[in-house]
């Protein structure tokens, strides 16, 4: 029996970084594009992990990747279950976190302004797309940027739970 992992993504820079995990690991992946976005809920799910299943004894587990700076987001978040992979205050803090640790409270533009600081790749980063040299240096990095993440208060800002995925898929190929 192997799981599969079915992932929410809230907008396009989520949805092409799973695709670039599920490439990497080779890992069952099943991406629900930002089509779902903001109108989230347990139904859709449900609905979900119901078209996924084969039989019975399949394992799905399922994630949730959101940024944490849209309020109403978050109180449709908190109906779902799932695993949150949420960023706070965007999914650019995991890519920022690769290349340094954050502490300091920041905003969305001041999160993106620190990632194109970090590394001459970085420096015109254009959000939603992630060049071959952004996705290598993510890959190369990618331990790192979770003992980062663990280093936070989840939910806070500064804060990722993204590394829950790569967790998850590691556990999964041992």
């Amino acid at each position: 029996m192997k799981p599969v992992f079915l992932v929410f993504c809230e907008g396009e820079t989520e949805e092409n970084y799973v695709d670039f995990i599920r490439r990497q690991y080779k890992s069952p992946i099943k991406i629900v594009p930002k089509t779902a976005g903001t109108n989230i809920s347990q139904r859709l799910i449900n609905k979900q992990q119901n078209e996924l299943k084969i039989s019975k004894d399949d394992r799905i587990s399922t994630f949730l990747m959101y940024d944490l700076d849209v309020a109403p987001v978050v109180e449709k978040l908190k109906s779902c279950k799932a695993v949150w992979l949420c960023s706070n205050p965007c999914v650019e803090l995991w890519f920022l976190l690769h290349n340094q640790l954050q502490t300091a409270k920041l905003q969305t533009e001041q999160c993106t302004r620190a990632l194109r600081k970090t590394n001459e790749i970085w420096q015109n980063y254009p959000k939603p797309i992630l060049t071959n040299s952004q996705k290598d240096a993510l890959w190369e990095n990618r331990t790192t940027a979770v003992e980062r993440a663990k280093t936070l208060v989840e939910n806070s800002n500064p804060s990722s739970s993204v590394y829950k995925l790569i967790e998850a898929i590691e556990k999964h190929k041992k």
